[in-house]
């Protein structure tokens, strides 16, 4: 059997998992390592080592120069590092320098020689369905790499392309972080009409030739994303900016909490509708949680994926960017619920924020039946008098 067929085997197990370890090593793990060569004699299973211990998997006992384990783990068990330490052990006590861990669908490779933690002595790792690095790592642990010597070069190919992946992420990240804050710092700063920025732009685009009687409310339309040519005025559908109204939007959030803390944004169906309100608010388990963001900017409908954000007509840079961030997060948290979906989309000022009220403790519903079951609105300065209860919230 060649190594792809054998991958593809192991992956049909996907959709019905091997019950237990046994299993797994009979279904899944000594069929790929015979496929990548190790006959049936090169693979001796509990066998006591010189210390009197039993690893999983003794790979090429009689020759010791090239003898190395493997550690098992049940298909359904999730790989730690915490689990190559027996196997580590075996190695330091035998003098052998190669260690594998795998569950069968996801497989490391760890290098003894290397001072430290298990976390430190990994320096390769690959899951069943990455393709091409699936099949270039277990030819590199197979047979015919470590007999002649290969598996030390692969490993530090691998060492180096991690480092520099982990390199691209940081500063990728760095990048990501400093234009998010610029482009919170930008929304807020263009926020209203009495904007300094705002005042010092218009000044200057006054003095250019066909400009003299352009107002701060076209500059407004034009940083939130207002109404554009050919479309409705009572209709600014993509990325509006904040409402004016002092009153907060309470919204039912068993889910909705959790996206704003992970990516400061309310996410419903798509066009539904609210009165104009400055903030939201969340309501769970019984009470008004703590953090009241401000609304930044709205976009009534749009599909959360990258193809449809980058190919939505109408956005300006700064509401594109900031949608394909978000697409970004989803994707990165496998959030199925929203990614490839048609939503509304409202993009809160952050919890750390000073645009958000952070009330002293939570708001608590001492009633039977539910303080919003779909949306209600209170006062914003009830609101900031952080009351205990939602009775002060509403009592005239």
């Amino acid at each position: 059997m060649d190594i792809a067929k054998a991958v593809a085997e192991a992956l049909e197990h996907s959709q019905s998992p091997p019950p237990n370890e046994s299993n797994t090593c009979e279904w899944v793990i000594l069929p790929i390592l015979y496929a990548i060569g190790y006959a049936k004699r090169d693979v001796v299973s509990r066998d006591a080592d010189s210390a009197g211990k039993f690893p999983d998997y003794t790979l090429l006992p009689g020759e010791p120069q090239h003898t190395f384990y493997v550690e098992a783990k049940a298909w359904k068990v999730d790989l730690e590092d915490g689990h190559a330490n027996q196997a580590l052990n075996y190695a330091n006590q035998n003098g052998r320098r190669w260690v594998v861990l795998t569950n069968g669908r996801h497989w490391r490779l760890y290098d003894n020689d290397i001072r430290g933690m298990p976390s430190d002595k990994m320096v390769a790792e690959m899951h069943l369905e990455h393709g091409e690095q699936t099949v270039r790592f277990l030819e590199a642990i197979g047979k015919a790499s470590v007999c002649s010597g290969m598996l030390p070069q692969f490993a530090a190919e691998e060492a180096d392309r991690r480092k520099r992946a982990q390199e691209e992420e940081r500063l990728k990240q760095e990048v990501t972080a400093r234009r998010a804050r610029l482009s919170d710092v930008l929304e807020a700063e263009l926020a209203g009409e009495s904007s300094r920025l705002l005042a010092a732009m218009l000044a200057h685009l006054q003095g250019r030739e066909g400009l003299g009687d352009v107002t701060a409310g076209d500059l407004l339309a034009h940083f939130t994303g207002g109404p554009i040519e050919n479309e409705e005025p009572p209709r600014p559908d993509i990325g509006r900016g904040p409402p004016s109204s002092e009153d907060v939007l309470v919204i039912p959030a068993r889910d909705a909490w959790s996206d704003y803390q992970r990516f400061g944004v309310y996410m419903c169906q798509p066009r539904r509708k609210f009165r104009p309100t400055s903030h939201i608010a969340f309501y769970r388990h019984k009470a008004i949680e703590t953090s009241v963001p401000r609304i930044l900017q709205v976009v009534e409908e749009v599909i959360l994926s990258e193809d449809a954000v980058s190919a939505m007509p109408g956005l300006i840079d700064v509401t594109r960017d900031r949608l394909l961030r978000l697409v970004h997060e989803l994707r990165r948290n496998a959030e199925k619920r929203h990614l490839e979906q048609k939503r509304k989309v409202l993009f809160l000022s952050l919890p750390q924020s000073s645009e958000t009220i952070t009330l002293p403790h939570r708001i608590v519903h001492q009633r039977a039946t539910a303080f919003t079951q779909g949306q209600r609105y209170v006062s914003l300065c009830r609101i900031r008098a952080a009351p205990k209860t939602t009775t002060e919230l509403t009592h005239d």
